[in-house]
């Protein structure tokens, strides 16, 4: 087969890749919708539209957080919205069992990068991210319980943030990636290299984006303490904290795509203080606002895999 033969069933395959994908989140946002409904019920239903913009504002400047990193590393390569394509269809393949899928159709789709600079950059963004999550989560909670825990929580996240971000504390993890026997470690070792010496003015542009994305998390959560009857602004916020903890954990936990079933049982472990049924009730919510925004975005930008 010749080359170009080759890359005409490619361009099917990553297609029919594409719709596989939205319509496996489609079938999960349809699994739930009795238990949905149900909930829908009991809530104000003029706030669920502040609550679905909130969450797909912050899905967007999520966008923008990770094109900072691209760029940063590889200028140039693609539009914003080739990009956004390669991005947003990645987040849907997060819901597919296994955690490659999302990586590995960029790297298949847009060839311009490499597959270790793909991971490279989706390294560097995931761990960015989770990381600004847990000490945006750690603030709020940190505040609830008294002031100045939450003002040391915010420092001590400012101070980890800019200590670690420097070539002297990164030097050590890609020498030893570099001393590994395997050839991918050293291509992601160069990948991660060049976030090494970025600026402090690189490394503030990263942080506004990601701070902006959890300021609308968290508007969002807000607006869920607005709809639902007897729970307050105050609480719902808190909730979203520790609905944040509960995705960390699912997250690393492996068992499930995304994490699904183990994060909703850690949440409503941990939120065992709130009222049960606004407890059980947004724990599904979340969950089908994350799902609902992701195939929104991915439909949205489909059409620019080009």
């Amino acid at each position: 087969m010749t080359v170009l033969g080759w890359r005409r069933h490619l361009h099917w395959l990553l297609a029919l890749v594409c719709a596989g994908t939205l319509a496996w989140t489609i079938h999960l946002l349809w699994q739930a919708w009795p238990t949905l409904q149900a909930n829908l019920l009991q809530m104000r239903s003029k706030w669920l539209a502040f609550v679905f913009a909130g969450n797909l504002l912050a899905a967007y400047l999520a966008f923008e957080a990770f094109r900072a990193l691209f760029v940063h590393v590889l200028p140039g390569r693609y539009g914003r919205l080739r990009l956004a394509h390669l991005y947003f269809v990645g987040q849907l393949m997060k819901h597919l069992p296994g955690r490659i899928w999302g990586t590995a159709y960029q790297s298949a789709s847009g060839n311009e990068a490499s597959m270790a600079q793909w991971v490279g950059v989706n390294s560097v963004f995931m761990v960015l991210s989770t990381a600004v999550a847990i000490w945006i989560a750690a603030i709020v909670l940190g505040f609830f319980h008294a002031w100045l825990t939450g003002f040391a929580a915010t420092a001590g996240g400012l101070l980890v943030y800019f200590v670690t971000w420097r070539k002297t504390a990164l030097s050590p993890l890609l020498g030893l990636l570099r001393r590994l026997p395997m050839r991918a470690a050293g291509r992601l070792a160069d990948a991660l290299a060049g976030f090494a010496d970025a600026s402090s003015g690189f490394k503030l542009e990263v942080l506004g984006w990601l701070v902006l994305v959890w300021l609308c998390y968290l508007a969002a959560w807000a607006g869920y303490g607005l709809a639902w009857p007897g729970l307050r602004v105050t609480d719902a916020v808190v909730l979203c904290a520790i609905y944040t903890f509960s995705w960390f954990v699912g997250y690393i936990s492996l068992i499930s795509p995304s994490g699904m079933g183990v994060r909703e049982l850690v949440f409503v472990l941990l939120a065992r203080d709130f009222p049960p049924d606004a407890v059980a009730g947004l724990a599904v919510m979340g969950r089908m606002a994350l799902l609902a925004v992701d195939v929104v975005l991915g439909v949205a930008f489909v059409p620019f895999r080009r």
